[in-house]
C-alpha cells in the first residue's frame, strides 16, 4: 500500500471517528441527578406529619399502578421509562400546585413552608434536567385525577394533597431503590 493510500484510509478512519465523537456529544442526555432525587424525597417526606385522623382509611389506596415502572434492569429503554414515570411525576405535581390553592389552616394541611418551597425549588431543577425524558411513548397517568378521587372520597382537599403527596413519595422511593443505576450520580457521566 502506498503512503497515499494509507494517509487517506488514515484520514477517512479519523474523519469517522470525529464524526461518531460529534454524534456522541450532540446527543442529549437525559440525567436526573441520583442525590437530588432523593433530597427531593426527604423533603417531602419532612413535610408535615402523617396522614390527619380523617384521612387514615384512604392512607392505603395506593394510585400508582406497580406497572408504571419497568422491570428493573439497567438497559436504556427501561432507564428511559423510570426516569419518565419520575419526571411526568414531578411535572404533574408542579401543574397541580399551580392549579389547586394548599388547604392550611384547620382541616388543611399543616406543611413546613420552608421545605415545602424547598421541594419546589428542587422539583424545578430536576424538571429542567430531566425535560428530556418527557416522551409519550409510555402510558399515560395523571396526578390531578389522584386529588380529585380523593376529595371526592374523603370529602377534604387536605386528604387529597396527602394522598398524592403519599403517592409521589411512593413513586420517588421505587425509583430510587429499584432503578438506582438509571440516576446519574455526581461524578459519573
Amino acid at each position: 500500500m502506498n503512503l497515499s493510500k494509507l494517509s487517506s484510509t488514515v484520514l477517512c478512519v479519523l474523519l469517522q471517528l470525529c464524526s461518531l465523537q460529534l454524534l456522541v456529544v450532540a446527543m442529549p442526555t437525559c440525567r436526573l441527578l441520583e442525590d437530588v432525587v432523593l433530597n427531593t424525597h426527604h423533603l417531602l417526606r419532612d413535610l408535615g406529619g402523617a396522614f390527619p385522623v380523617q384521612c387514615l382509611k384512604y392512607n392505603i389506596n395506593i394510585s400508582f399502578p406497580d406497572s408504571a415502572f419497568p422491570a428493573s434492569t439497567a438497559n436504556h429503554p427501561q432507564c428511559r421509562q423510570a426516569l419518565w414515570v419520575v419526571y411526568e411525576t414531578l411535572r404533574e405535581t408542579q401543574l397541580l400546585f399551580e392549579d389547586f390553592e394548599l388547604p392550611v389552616g384547620e382541616g388543611g394541611v399543616s406543611w413546613d413552608r420552608k421545605k415545602l418551597s424547598s421541594f419546589q425549588n428542587l422539583q424545578d431543577r430536576l424538571l429542567e434536567e430531566g425535560s428530556c425524558v418527557s416522551i409519550t411513548e409510555y402510558s399515560d397517568f395523571k396526578l390531578d385525577q389522584s386529588v380529585h378521587q380523593q376529595d371526592s372520597r374523603c370529602g377534604s382537599a387536605a386528604c387529597g394533597w396527602m394522598a398524592l403527596r403519599r403517592d409521589v413519595l411512593w413513586v420517588l422511593k421505587t425509583a430510587l431503590r429499584e432503578h438506582h443505576s438509571c440516576f446519574t450520580r455526581r461524578g459519573r457521566h
